[in-house]
């Protein structure tokens, strides 16, 4: 079980909300985000489901002004305007190498589809090998049959054939 830590630090809060957003840009679900930042920033996935519930997922929803405590709309500064670009100049970075990890080589891509080819090929000519299979053994069988009835008929007839032979024998006594 992971240890507890109480208090989240604004970093943990960044790498969580870039880690949520980037899964969910990329159509993954917020469960693999959580588990991957979980596994970041060593917390729990509840801790972590937790802190996007109650607080972070209503920061990323607002606009860009915020609202102080009087009600006013406050404008942002200067500042939050320089560090915003490297936000997203991380999270396009983090994007790409997630997208490039995840994208499959394009030979990679030619190689799979001569694999289905040839696995469809295979299965075709196994259902034909079945088929023709199952066509011998039904000769097989018949011409078994047609064997058992020809060995049947000449153990008859040389039983027959023993049988008239002692009755000869005993004519000629």
């Amino acid at each position: 079980m992971k240890e507890r830590k109480d208090l989240w630090k604004p970093e943990e809060d960044k790498f969580l909300k870039e880690t949520v957003l980037e899964y969910t840009s990329n159509g993954d679900s917020k469960a693999s985000a959580f588990k991957k930042a979980s596994s970041e920033l060593g917390r729990t996935v509840s801790a972590c489901q937790y802190r996007w519930n109650a607080v972070l997922k209503r920061e990323s929803s607002l606009p860009a002004a915020e609202v102080d405590s009087s009600g006013n709309t406050v404008k942002q500064s200067s500042n939050d305007f320089k560090t915003a670009p490297l936000t997203s100049l991380d999270q396009v970075i983090r994007f790409l190498k997630n997208f490039a990890k995840t994208q499959p080589d394009s030979e990679l891509l030619k190689q799979n589809k001569l694999l289905n080819e040839e696995h469809a090929q295979l299965k075709l000519l196994n259902e034909q090998l079945k088929i023709n299979l199952d066509d011998k053994r039904k000769a097989f069988e018949k011409e078994l049959l047609q064997y058992e009835e020809m060995t049947g008929i000449l153990k008859e007839a040389d039983h027959l054939l023993k049988q008239e032979g002692i009755e000869d024998k005993r004519a000629v006594h």
